[in-house]
């Protein structure tokens, strides 16, 4: 009974293993160097240190990140990732501001691997794809179907993000 036990508890340390460390895999690829996803968790960001992510850009807010069991800053740091805060949700709403700050990142990390996130990715992929757009010269439709989305227009957030 007690060998079941323990093989029972290490395959479940296992599947939490695998699910933790496939953060890249199941976040959206947008870009050779771009990923987009929701909140990564603490074990991902050692998974981004070793696949040569260098910087994280964070679009939730301070509230936000208070609510979380880890500090993300800290983890970062540990793991030698730039760890970059735009607020964009509750107090804080979409500008051409936060996109030119979003644009100064892109710039200072041209060519490097990077994660974008929010809670759960959403946020993140509207700020990238109004960049796409302002900074890239894309189209709507090109922006949209770089962050995989279905929609056929942009979403006020985006509108908003370049001043429309």
């Amino acid at each position: 009974m007690m060998k079941y036990l323990l093989a029972g508890l290490m395959f479940t340390q296992w599947v939490v293993a695998q699910e933790s460390s496939d953060y890249l895999k199941q976040a959206k690829q947008v870009d050779q160097h771009v990923w987009i996803g929701p909140q990564p968790q603490p074990a991902d960001y050692a998974e981004f240190a070793g696949d040569d992510i260098v910087t994280v850009i964070n679009t939730r807010t301070e509230e936000e990140m208070q609510d979380l069991d880890f500090d993300a800053n800290a983890l970062a740091d540990k793991h030698g990732l730039h760890h970059n805060l735009i607020e964009v949700g509750a107090g804080h709403p979409y500008t051409p501001a936060k996109l030119a700050e979003f644009d100064a990142l892109m710039k200072q990390h041209e060519g490097q691997k990077m994660v974008l996130h929010c809670r759960s990715g959403h946020r993140a992929s509207q700020l990238y794809a109004a960049w796409l757009v302002k900074h890239q010269n894309k189209t709507p439709a090109e922006a949209l179907q770089a962050i995989q989305s279905d929609e056929q227009e942009l979403s006020d957030a985006m509108k908003a993000l370049l001043g429309q």
